[in-house]
C-alpha cells in the first residue's frame, strides 16, 4: 500500500506537469448546474500516535485505510464551484500504544462533513484545481485501559469526539463530455481539539491532528449551462457608402444554452439586437462595431468587434458646361479651358485634339498650327466616366501691322505695256513681305489703262494678272488673290500726267 500511495502522488505530479501541454484545448465544462461527485480512495493519519503518512505494517491489508464519500454542490461558473462533501473512512495507527506484552493497534473509523470551494486553474481537457474549506468530523477511537491487555476484541474502551478544522488540497479534472469528468485529488483535513481523532493530547506532535485522503472519482453535472461563445462575426470588408443599409450577422457555438441574447453597438451611439441586424450609417467615418452575446441569465458573455469604414455616397459626375477663353485663338495665344462638373470628387482628362493630353480642372494650352481642333474632356469618379467635346478654330498669328494695314504699293507700267519694271518689282517686293508676314491677309489686284492706250480693257486685265503672277511665283497662295482689269481710267490723279492711269493696285482684303 505504501507503493500505492507513492504511485498516487507521483501520478498527480506527472499529470500536473503535462497539464500545460494539453490545457490549450478548450472544453465546455458547463456552469450554473447542480453536480454530484462520488469518490473512493485511501486514507492516512498524522498525529500524536503516528508522525508519518507512509508507516504501514504487515497487517495493512487486514486494516485497509479506505475512504468513500460523495459531494453535492453547485457549479457557479465553468471554473468555480461550492459543494458539501461527506466522507467516511478507516485510518490505521490512530490508536497505537504499547502494553506490557505487545503493541495495540486498532483501526479507527472517522466521518467528516466538509464545505469546500473549488476552482479550476485552466479550461483544458486536463485541468488542475485547488480546493479549500472547513470541516467537522467524528468517529470511534480506542483509549488505553487494562481491558486492552490481552487485545481482546471489544474489550478496549472507546470514545467518540467531534473535531473541527480546515480542509485543503489539489487535484486534476479530466474532461470526458460536457456533463461528465473524472478526477483525482489529494487533500488533508486538520482536526482540533488535539485528541479528537486519536484520544491523545499533544503527545509530542502538534496541537492538532491531520487526516489525509487520496481519492479518485467522477463528477456529473445536471441542468448545466453552456456559456456562449461567438464563433464568427460577419462585417463588410470593403468601404461602404453612408446612407446605405448594411447587414451584420454572427454565429455562436451550437451547444450554447439558450436563449442567447445579442447586443450590437455601431460606434455612432446606436445599437440593435438579434443575431442578424441591418444598420445604416448616416455619416462618413471609421466605426468600431461591437457584438456582445450573453446567456445564463446574462452571466456569461462573449464579445467581438470589427472595424467598418464608411464614405460619402458616390454621385455620378455630370459636365454641365465646357468653356475656352478664346474660341478662335492664333498660334501664339494660350487658351484657358474650364468646365463646370457636378457630382462626387472627379479626375479630369483633356484631349486637346492636336495630340496633347492634359489633366486638371483648368488647363491652359497653346496650339502650334492653325486649324480646327476637337477638344474632348473626360471626367471620371467613383460612378464611372462621362465625356463632352467642343471645337476650337486656330488661326495663324498676325502681327499688328496686319491688323492695321489699309493700303499697299501700286505699280506703274509703260504705255501700252503690261511688263513689270524694276521699280515695279521693288514695290511689289514690299507688298510680298507683308503678305508673307500676314497669312490671314488676302488682296484684290485691280489693273488700269490710261486714255489713249490701245485695247484698254485687255491691257488692264494683263497688268492685273502680271501683279498676281508675281505674288504666286513668290509663294503667295492663289486663293488669297483676286485680280481684275478695270479698263480705262480718266479720273483725277495724285500725280501729274497720264502715267498715274497706267497702274495696278494691290488692295488689302480681310
Amino acid at each position: 500500500m505504501k507503493k500505492l500511495v507513492l504511485l498516487f502522488l507521483f501520478t498527480t505530479l506527472v499529470m500536473a506537469g503535462i497539464t500545460p501541454i494539453v490545457a490549450s484545448a478548450q472544453v465546455d465544462r458547463g456552469a450554473e448546474s447542480v453536480y454530484i461527485r462520488p469518490h473512493v480512495g485511501i486514507s492516512y493519519y498524522m498525529g500524536d500516535s503516528e508522525k508519518s503518512p507512509f508507516n504501514f505494517d504487515g497487517d495493512l491489508f487486514d486494516k485497509f485505510p479506505y475512504n468513500v464519500g460523495a459531494e453535492l454542490g453547485y457549479q457557479f461558473t465553468p471554473s468555480y464551484s461550492v459543494g458539501l462533501d461527506f466522507r467516511y473512512g478507516e485510518y490505521t495507527h490512530i490508536t497505537d500504544f504499547e502494553v506490557p506484552t505487545k503493541t495495540i493497534d486498532h483501526p479507527t473509523t472517522r466521518w467528516a462533513v466538509r464545505l469546500l470551494a473549488r476552482q479550476l486553474m485552466t479550461s483544458g481537457k486536463i485541468a488542475p484545481y485547488w480546493f479549500g474549506g472547513v470541516n467537522v468530523g467524528g468517529g470511534e477511537s480506542y483509549v488505553y485501559s487494562a481491558s486492552c491487555a490481552d487485545n481482546v476484541a471489544g474489550s478496549c474502551v472507546t470514545q467518540s469526539e467531534i473535531g473541527f478544522g480546515v480542509s485543503a488540497g489539489l487535484g486534476l479534472d479530466f474532461y470526458i463530455n460536457p456533463s461528465t469528468s473524472f478526477f483525482i485529488e489529494t487533500g488533508v483535513d486538520t482536526q482540533i481539539p488535539d485528541d479528537a481523532s486519536d484520544g491523545r493530547d499533544n503527545n509530542g506532535f502538534t496541537g492538532m491532528d491531520f487526516l489525509g485522503n487520496h481519492s479518485l472519482g467522477i463528477k456529473v453535472n445536471f441542468n448545466r449551462v453552456t456559456p456562449v461563445e461567438i464563433t464568427d462575426m460577419i462585417c463588410p470588408v470593403d468601404v461602404v457608402d453612408a446612407g446605405t443599409p448594411i447587414t451584420f450577422t454572427a454565429s455562436v457555438n451550437e451547444k450554447a444554452t439558450q436563449p442567447v441574447n445579442y447586443l450590437w453597438t455601431f460606434g455612432d451611439e446606436t445599437s440593435a439586437t438579434g443575431m442578424t441586424v441591418s444598420h445604416t450609417f448616416a455619416r462618413a467615418g471609421n466605426y468600431t462595431v461591437g457584438l456582445t452575446a450573453s446567456n445564463g441569465s446574462g452571466k456569461y458573455t462573449s464579445v467581438k468587434t470589427c472595424a467598418v469604414s464608411v464614405k460619402d455616397p458616390c454621385i455620378p459626375a455630370t459636365i454641365t458646361s465646357m468653356r475656352a477663353s478664346n474660341m478662335s485663338p492664333d498660334t501664339q495665344t494660350a487658351v484657358a479651358f474650364s468646365a463646370n462638373v457636378a457630382g462626387s470628387d472627379s479626375q479630369y482628362r483633356w484631349d486637346m485634339g492636336d495630340g496633347s493630353k492634359m489633366t486638371g480642372a483648368s488647363p491652359s494650352h497653346t496650339y502650334s498650327k492653325a486649324g480646327t481642333y476637337t477638344v474632348t474632356l473626360e471626367v471620371e469618379n467613383c460612378a464611372g466616366v462621362v465625356k463632352r467635346t467642343m471645337t476650337i478654330t486656330v488661326v495663324p498669328y498676325e502681327a499688328a501691322i496686319c491688323r492695321e494695314l489699309t493700303e499697299m504699293n501700286s505699280v506703274y507700267f509703260k504705255a501700252n505695256s503690261s511688263a513689270l519694271t524694276d521699280e515695279g518689282r521693288a514695290l511689289l517686293k514690299e507688298n510680298l513681305d507683308i503678305l508673307i508676314l500676314c497669312p490671314n491677309l488676302n488682296v484684290r489686284v485691280e489693273g488700269w489703262a490710261s486714255a489713249g492706250e490701245r485695247r484698254p480693257q485687255e491691257l488692264s486685265d494683263d497688268r492685273a494678272r502680271a501683279v498676281e503672277q508675281y505674288y504666286v511665283d513668290n509663294g503667295v497662295a492663289a486663293s488669297r488673290i483676286v485680280s481684275s482689269g478695270k479698263g480705262r481710267s480718266g479720273m483725277g490723279s495724285k500725280k501729274e500726267g497720264l502715267a498715274q492711269f497706267r497702274r495696278a493696285d494691290t488692295i488689302p482684303v480681310r
